[in-house]
């Protein structure tokens, strides 16, 4: 049975390449005969899918410079590729897939469909002429194909003309000779049987001619990938030992970057450490700090505890002769009042009310104590850098301490309960 007629008219075919390939196929006439999109296509089977549809007579994309895949399967089918001047914009793409029964699921398919629908329209009136000038008996569509080849439509014409006189010519004497055969031989007109069986040889050559055009392009396919994996076998080798210094390079940079990361982070503590001394060192010499007219500055203890005493001796040293303000003095005992005692502070004032154990161990000590009601005038920095100093009144509190010493001498003194 004959191959189905539209199996063997001309398309114009776009193609995107990539790990999703697009392809569409449209008509000398611009209608859309199939947009299809896969993951992972093989040229072979492309090139099985566009043969399926008909004979393509143009290959296009929608980028320039054209993609190497594009020109593989222009030249497989010895097909002319449309070269564009520019890329085409997604703005142009979406132009020129709109309407016409134009259809498309994704941008592969999209790209696919405005290249081969941007080819069409380069030759849209050239193919109107075409279907104007040629005469009834002529097939457009080889009319067509010729013109796109570059031949004058006038002798595109003139050479299918001349095809067709010179076939139907042999055809005549074919007749003749075997009419002259039947007369010779006296032999009888072909049954019906015989006729029946020279159409169906009829149908089985245009079949053997479709079939002979796939060999051939699946043959180049073919031979195409024989040379890609060759190309790739003497590839590999490199390529493994690449990726081992790849590797390798990839540990060393690892290595360093970690080393880098490291030094950066004990950069900055550093840096942060330094910030810190040095605030401190200002501290202790006064530098910039205010002062407050017949008051002494004191360091301030914001809670009487262990780490509140440590911290501050860190940061500026508890020494001999030293004063020092217990911000809270509510929450230190008798070893919490040794340890500051054994620092050599000769006098201590307090906010809230001290254990009477913290009071006794003091006094033993013969370090004085006064809350900062008995103290006028305290005054605590208000400034963020400067809350671990205050003022005193310097007059009040000699006096306050000396008034101590007195009474202690005369063993007045009441230890706090």
């Amino acid at each position: 049975m004959a191959e189905p007629r539209a199996r063997r008219k001309y398309t114009i075919v776009g193609i995107d390449p990539g790990t999703t390939m697009g392809i569409a196929i449209i008509d000398l006439n611009g209608k859309p005969i199939e947009v299809f999109s896969a993951k992972n296509y093989s040229i072979s089977d492309a090139i099985a899918r566009i043969i399926s549809h008909g004979r393509p007579l143009i290959v296009a994309s929608d980028v320039t410079p054209t993609p190497a895949m594009v020109k593989k399967i222009g030249s497989i089918f010895a097909s002319p590729v449309h070269d564009l001047d520019e890329s085409l914009s997604t703005e142009e793409k979406i132009a020129l897939t709109k309407g016409e029964g134009y259809g498309y699921k994704n941008a592969h398919e999209r790209d696919a469909l405005a290249a081969c629908v941007n080819a069409f329209k380069r030759y849209k009136k050239k193919f109107a002429q075409v279907q104007k000038k040629t005469p009834a008996g002529v097939n457009v569509e080889e009319v067509k194909a010729l013109v796109v080849k570059g031949v004058p439509i006038s002798a595109a014409v003139n050479r299918l003309i001349s095809a067709e006189e010179e076939k139907e010519r042999r055809k005549v004497t074919k007749e003749e000779r075997r009419e002259d055969q039947q007369k010779k031989g006296g032999e009888e007109k072909e049954s019906k049987i015989i006729l029946r069986l020279r159409g169906l040889l009829k149908g089985k050559g245009k079949r053997i001619e479709l079939l002979e055009e796939r060999a051939i392009a699946l043959k180049a396919s073919v031979n195409e990938k024989d040379r890609e994996i060759r190309r790739l076998k003497r590839n590999l080798d490199s390529v493994r030992s690449e990726s081992t210094r790849e590797i390798k390079k990839a540990e060393e940079i690892r290595k360093r970057d970690a080393e880098i990361e490291r030094l950066r982070e004990e950069v900055s503590a550093r840096e942060n450490e330094n910030a810190e001394l040095r605030r401190i060192v200002e501290g202790l010499k006064g530098e910039g700090k205010r002062e407050v007219k017949g008051g002494k500055r004191i360091k301030v203890i914001p809670s009487f505890s262990h780490d509140a005493i440590v911290e501050i001796d860190r940061k500026y040293g508890l020494n001999r002769g030293d004063i020092v303000f217990l911000e809270d003095g509510s929450g230190g005992g008798a070893s919490t009042a040794e340890l500051l005692a054994k620092k050599g502070v000769v006098a201590v004032l307090y906010g809230k009310e001290l254990s009477h154990f913290a009071a006794d161990t003091f006094s033993e000590f013969n370090i004085p104590t006064f809350s900062t009601e008995e103290i006028p005038r305290l005054l605590k920095e208000d400034l963020e850098d400067e809350r671990d100093f205050a003022f005193v009144d310097w007059h009040v509190l000699n006096e306050r301490i000396e008034e101590w010493k007195r009474m202690r001498k005369r063993g007045k003194v009441i230890l706090k309960r």
